[in-house]
Formats: structure tokens, sequence, C-alpha cells
């Protein structure tokens, strides 16, 4: 929120959806927050990624975006008297290429210590886009073959191949556990949008601070929820046994719970996210309420994908259809709303609100214990 930060200073402009522009904030305690609006490699609609820079026992980045970032952070970091040699530590929100993708360059630069959760370096030789797209089970069967009815078929770009050898250098040298305080900061574990997803809270966490909640929580857009997996061996061999569980890290509901857990640190709490602080020439400052939001919207989705589903067994790109306006499915986005779609059926199959028919059609059950789940958030 916006009357949360007693100064809101534009060291420097950007584009209609910030790209480029650097602040400076300060909260009620005169802490002093300045963030960078670093562009993607290739247009997004969720905007520029907000890196975070700050005092916390040492000079601090949260997020420092793309590979393409690096000369507009450094740029920006000048307006602000800072170097990226001035950096102690690196902090990534999790794992996905509009976050860590320039982590190798800022390293690099500075020296700093790399920090990310401590699921992030056993999954880092994994495309974290294919652990979620393996069709492990029915539904996932249905979801490719929709995929493929509608001409969509997976493929790497030179910008993903680029990035994947990126990572493969990537060394964590400080593994966040949930709950680890680090000067005021204290992190949180909230996978669901990414099973390495961690939120930072500063402050009492009860009535007053900031989180910094990467892709968690955004104003505007709801993140994508991740589908549900199974581990292939090779994966699970490479994780600590406390991770083998892949429902405790992907899946809607695993998100709602996250989605909880930051809600229940109390409406006050302000939320700098990191996409779409700014858009369309205006600031989306929020507090934790957003993602008390998050929870009703998922809540209304579950219930439409019921009603359109019927008793009658429904294919499921009738009722991807159905769910997302007509415009919302145009060119990729078909397969972006699919996925999502079935996120939310998972959760119905599991609640026993919907059934996959033996030839890939949807049938409601009847019962809405989805219900239950989300009261028991």
């Amino acid at each position: 929120m916006a009357d949360y930060f007693t100064e809101i200073d534009v060291l420097r402009n950007g584009d209609s959806a910030g790209n480029g522009m650097v602040l400076g904030l300060t909260d009620p305690q005169g802490r002093r927050i300045h963030t960078v609006a670093v562009p993607q490699e290739s247009h997004s609609h969720t905007g520029p990624t907000w890196a975070y820079i700050f005092e916390n026992e040492g000079l601090t980045l949260i997020d420092p975006g793309a590979a393409a970032s690096f000369d507009l952070l450094q740029s920006g970091m000048a307006l602000f008297g800072s170097s990226p040699a001035d950096i102690e530590r690196v902090v990534i929100t999790h794992g996905h290429a509009d976050h860590d993708g320039g982590v190798a360059q800022i390293v690099e630069a500075s020296g700093a210590e790399f920090w990310a959760h401590d699921i992030y370096q056993p999954l880092l030789p994994f495309d974290p886009r294919d652990l979620q797209l393996r069709a492990t089970s029915p539904i996932k069967e249905a979801m490719w073959a929709t995929a493929r009815a509608n001409g969509f078929s997976p493929s790497n770009s030179d910008e993903r191949t680029r990035y994947m050898a990126s990572r493969a250098t990537h060394q964590v040298g400080h593994h966040i556990h949930p709950g680890e305080q680090q000067g005021e900061l204290r992190y949180m574990h909230a996978p669901g949008h990414s099973p390495d997803e961690i939120c930072a809270v500063i402050g009492p966490g009860i009535g007053s601070g900031i989180v910094f909640t990467g892709d968690h929580v955004l104003p505007e857009i709801s993140p994508h929820p991740t589908m549900k997996t199974d581990y292939p061996r090779q994966v699970r061999s490479n994780l600590p046994t406390r991770y083998h569980n892949p429902d405790e890290s992907y899946g809607l509901l695993t998100y709602l719970r996250s989605l909880q857990r930051v809600a229940d640190l109390g409406a006050e709490v302000a939320v700098l996210p990191a996409h779409r602080l700014y858009n369309n020439h205006k600031f989306n400052f929020q507090t934790t309420q957003r993602a008390a939001d998050l929870i009703r919207f998922h809540a209304r989705r579950l219930g439409r994908i019921l009603v359109t589903a019927g008793p009658e067994p429904q294919p499921l790109e009738d009722v991807t259809r159905r769910t997302f306006e007509r415009r919302k499915l145009e060119g990729g986005n078909f397969f972006a709303a699919l996925t999502e779609v079935v996120a939310h059926i998972e959760l119905l199959e599991d609640s026993g609100d919907l059934e996959v028919t033996d030839d890939q059609r949807l049938r409601r059950t009847g019962q809405e214990n989805y219900q239950e789940l989300l009261r028991e958030l």
C-alpha cells in the first residue's frame, strides 16, 4: 500500500509497464529499500522483474532478474550511489529464468554469496518446466492429447537453452531453511508456484512489516500454480529425503496453503512483489490482503470448473474453453490456460468432486468437498 511507505522517490522513470524504473522507498522505521525494474529477455505480460536492494547485515539483493538485466540493474544502482561490487548477498525467491537468470553475472561482478532455498540446488540440473509437465496421470495424458490437438508441442528456444546452461553454473553459497532468521529478514517457504519459492519478511510479521513475495503474491494477476508431479528416479535420488514427497512442493492445494501463511502475517503487512508493482502508468502497492484475495479467486475458479463439467462427461478442452474468456485463449495462451485448469482439476479429483473417465473426460460426482479443504487451509 502506498501509504505504508513514508517516501516514494522515483529516481528514474520507466515505460508504461515500469521497465527501467528505479525507486527509493522509505518505511515508517526509516528503512530505505531501493528497487530496479529490470526487463525480461522477451516480452511477457507479467512485466519487468523488480529487483530489491537494501541493507541487511550487508547490502542484500533480492531477485537480480533475467540474464539480459545486468546493465540496467547496474545503471539503476548507480542512481542511489551503489554498484554490484557493494552487494554482499544475492537472494532469489525461486528458480525461474526471470528471477535467477542473471545470477551468474551479478555474482561474478560482485563476489556476493548466493542464497536460495534448500531445494533449489538439487533441482538445478532439471528444467523446472519439464518436471511438472510429465504425463504422470490420466488428467495429464488428457492435457497432452488436448494440447497436441490444438497444435501445441513443447520446444526449446535459444533463450531457454542459454538459461539452462547458465543454471548449470550456479553454486549456492547458503541454503535457506524455512523459518531462518538473517538480520531483519525471516524466510518462509512458500511452494506452489515453484517448489523452491520463498518469501522474505521484515518486521514482527503481525500487524506491520514488509514481505518480499517474489511470484507468490502479485498485484493485478494470479500467479500460475504448479500442477502435481511425480519425481522420476534421477530427480528423487538428487533430493534430500525431506523433499521426496512432491505433494508438499507442487500442486494447487500446496499453493493455497502457502498463500494462507502469507495472509496470516496480518492484513497491514506491505507486499513488495516481483512483478506488477507498477503497470499501466500506476503503482500497485498491496498488503497481504492480496493473498486472501487470491485464495478466494481460486475458490471461485474451482466452483466454476465444477459447474462447467456438469454431470455428463465433458472433454478437457471444452471445460478449459468455458472456464476462460476467448481472448485469454489466443495463441500460446491456450496451453497456459489448459495447465491452470488441470491444476484445479487435480485438487477436485483429490477431494472426490470430479473424476476422469476411461476415455479421459471429466465428470462431476455431485460432491463439493473442496470447500472443506479450503476451510482447513
